[in-house]
C-alpha cells in the first residue's frame, strides 16, 4: 500500500488548522488517517505552531511514506530529515564552514586560470588581418 504523509484541513472558514497524518495515497484530503503523526495552527506563535510525533514520523519515513511538499517542508524546518526530499536541510556551522572553504578554493583556481590566460595573451603579438587570413587558408 502506498501510504503519503499529509495533512487533515479541519477548523472553520478563515481559521483552518490541519492535522498531519498517515494516509493511503487513494484517501481523500479530509478521509481518515492510518495514524495521527500531529498538528499544525498557522495561527499560534512559532514556538506553538508544530506538535509533532518525531519518532512516529521517523518510523512512517522509514517504511517509505512519502511526505507532500508542505509536509515536507514542515518537517525540513523542524529538523527532522525527509530522505527522499529534493529540498536542502539547513547547514551545521561545520558544514558550512567546509562549504565556504571550498567555495573559496574554487574562486582562487578561476582567478589563477583567469590570470594565466590574460598572461599569455599579453605576450602574443597581434596579428594584422592579412596574417590572419594567410593563417585562417593555411588551417591554423
Amino acid at each position: 500500500m502506498a501510504t503519503r504523509i499529509r495533512l487533515k484541513r479541519l477548523g472553520r472558514k478563515g481559521r483552518a488548522f490541519y492535522r498531519m497524518g498517515v494516509f493511503d495515497s487513494r484517501t481523500r484530503r479530509n478521509g481518515r488517517a492510518l495514524e495521527e503523526l500531529g498538528h499544525y495552527d498557522p495561527h499560534l506563535e512559532i514556538d506553538k505552531k508544530y506538535v509533532l510525533k518525531r519518532e512516529r514520523i521517523e518510523h512512517w519515513l522509514g517504511l517509505g511514506a512519502l511526505p507532500s511538499e508542505t509536509v515536507q517542508a514542515i518537517l525540513l524546518s523542524q529538523g527532522i530529515d525527509v530522505p527522499t526530499s529534493g529540498k536542502k536541510r539547513a547547514l551545521t556551522p561545520e558544514e558550512r564552514v567546509e562549504k565556504d572553504r571550498l567555495k573559496e578554493i574554487k574562486r582562487k583556481k578561476r582567478e589563477e586560470a583567469k590570470q594565466r590566460k590574460e598572461a599569455i595573451a599579453a605576450t602574443a603579438t597581434p596579428m594584422s588581418k592579412a596574417e590572419k587570413r594567410a593563417a585562417k587558408r593555411a588551417g591554423g
